[in-house]
């Protein structure tokens, strides 16, 4: 299950281009203002994704986005139905968010349903997928996985895996998972990575449509909690990538 949160920013407002940091901080000030002591939340307070902010409008400025339009929409999904309405209800609370000098004020919200799930999917990314590498030494930065790196694909698939544990404190029936990233897709983009500031932390990820085939619990998973790691710093979320969609974005 998701939330689609709908929201209306000032025509003309500036927000920062790194704002997951921030998205962060506003979950868990939303979640605190209903449960202080996270009574009931337990493990599941880290089981949750978000996407990148969608405006009706924009321009790339020097000093950040510059919204054109009136409504922004997040959304935020969660295989925890109990996190996702503890949200809700703080997002109702706070009423607004602060990104940089630009104010969000909360006009209402959505609950999306998850579709239909098989064992192949097409799925395009509403915020960029990154896998995190031990770095050589023990104090070294992360090294985070290339897309064309051999083992990228097999890395998503272990992470499944051990999210599945994870949620559901028992491993898959079925292990197998298969990763074909859009050739076309990437191949007509400029620019198909995205290097995101978090709190001082460069995360580097990518923002490429891709197939996926095999057990169709690990992909729902995927759908829900996110491909990827760092999902609850607002990476790996993914929505259904249509033929028409497709089109457009490979054109």
């Amino acid at each position: 299950m998701r939330l689609k949160l709908i929201m209306d920013c000032n025509p003309g407002a500036v927000l920062p281009y790194n704002y997951n940091y921030q998205l962060v901080q506003i979950i868990r000030r939303a979640i605190h203002q209903v449960n202080p002591a996270g009574s009931g939340l337990g493990k599941c307070f880290n089981l949750y994704t978000f996407s990148q902010l969608y405006f009706e409008k924009y321009a790339i400025g020097k000093e950040g986005i510059l919204n054109q339009g009136e409504r922004v929409h997040w959304y935020v999904t969660s295989p925890r139905i109990i996190f996702l309405e503890t949200l809700l209800r703080g997002m109702k609370n706070i009423r607004s968010l602060q990104l940089g000098d630009s104010t969000l004020w909360v006009q209402g919200a959505e609950v999306l349903g998850d579709p239909d799930i098989k064992d192949k999917m097409e799925f395009s990314c509403m915020s960029p997928i990154s896998i995190a590498c031990a770095g050589s030494s023990k104090d070294a930065r992360p090294r985070y996985g290339r897309i064309e790196d051999r083992d990228f694909s097999e890395k998503l698939r272990q992470d499944l895996i051990s999210k599945y544990y994870k949620v559901y404190d028992a491993l898959p029936s079925d292990e197998n998972l298969h990763f074909e990233f859009n050739k076309t897709y990437i191949k007509n983009k400029a620019r198909v990575t995205r290097l995101v500031d978090f709190n001082g932390v460069k995360i580097l990820g990518y923002m490429v449509p891709f197939t996926v085939t095999g057990n169709p619990e690990l992909i729902q998973l995927g759908y829900q909690l996110g491909f990827g790691h760092k999902n609850s710093c607002g990476f790996g979320m993914v929505k259904i990538w249509y033929s028409q969609q497709r089109q457009d974005e490979a054109g």
